[in-house]
């Protein structure tokens, strides 16, 4: 499967946008479906940092952990899926532009991570994720 992408601009600066994006008390505002978000070890976040959100499906709650793949600050922050044996990394790229921030989120997934017959639905689902999660970082950054 080829790699997704969407991106966007938001009026504010790079060092805002980044800062918002990457503290883990803010991922269950843009994220959907995450009920709560915790990062480990304590402390500053960095390649090696592991995000541990908790979802809920039809009752029953999950965790699933994104390690920090790799960290620019205010440049580029990347999450790889910890525990699955085809890892799909997700990679939000920050540049200027003008006085706002042109974000670039992106979805690398590797071959054969998803059964054939349901890759374009699969494809589809996570291109919407992507732009939705920009969408929610834009509107509530501008407020």
């Amino acid at each position: 499967m080829a790699a997704l992408s969407f991106n966007i601009v938001i009026n504010q600066p790079v060092d805002k946008v980044f800062a918002y994006v990457v503290a883990v008390e803010n991922h269950t505002a843009w994220q959907a479906g995450i009920k709560a978000a915790k990062v480990t070890p304590a402390g500053p976040i960095g390649v090696g940092s592991i995000y541990v959100y908790t979802t809920e499906v039809m009752g029953r709650k999950y965790e699933t952990q994104m390690q920090v793949s790799a960290f620019e600050q205010n440049k580029k922050w990347a999450v790889k899926t910890v525990g699955v044996p085809k890892s799909v990394e997700t990679v939000y790229l920050f540049e200027a532009e003008g006085n706002g921030t042109k974000l670039t989120l992106s979805m690398d997934v590797p071959a054969g991570a998803y059964p054939a017959a349901a890759e374009g639905a699969i494809k589809q689902q996570m291109l919407k994720s992507l732009e939705e999660q920009g969408r929610r970082i834009k509107q509530i950054i501008e407020k």
